[in-house]
């Protein structure tokens, strides 16, 4: 799939319903992962994209991968030499950014 170039992430769902089926109430989320309920809140309606660290959170937390999130729009390839993502060309700069602080994080994970 290939994205114009202003549409927007839209992962709202996939996070509330990953929540749901995982048996959190926002509230839990936000005290497990250190932040408000109306900032999970905020999430799951896609009024904010949430910062690197947090999604990757949530992942861990829901037993899913940054694909079930992203995977319409960029396809994401971690493997613990290589993290790769196709389809980044066709993503707007505000998402093109958000990929980059995403590779950018889990180096500095990786070379811990």
């Amino acid at each position: 799939m290939r994205l114009a170039k202003n549409q927007d992430l839209k992962v709202g769902d996939k996070l509330q319903k990953a929540r749901i089926a995982n048996g959190y109430t926002q509230e839990q989320v936000a005290e497990i992962i250190g932040c408000s309920s109306r900032y999970v809140g905020q999430l799951e309606t896609d009024t904010t994209s949430g910062s690197i660290s947090i999604i990757l959170n949530l992942c861990k937390l829901y037993h899913i991968s940054p694909n079930d999130l992203y995977g319409e729009y960029v396809d994401i390839e971690i493997d613990p030499n290589n993290i790769t993502f196709s389809g980044y060309i066709n993503l707007n700069s505000e998402y093109k950014s958000i990929v980059d602080n995403t590779i950018n994080y889990l180096n500095k994970l990786q070379n811990k």
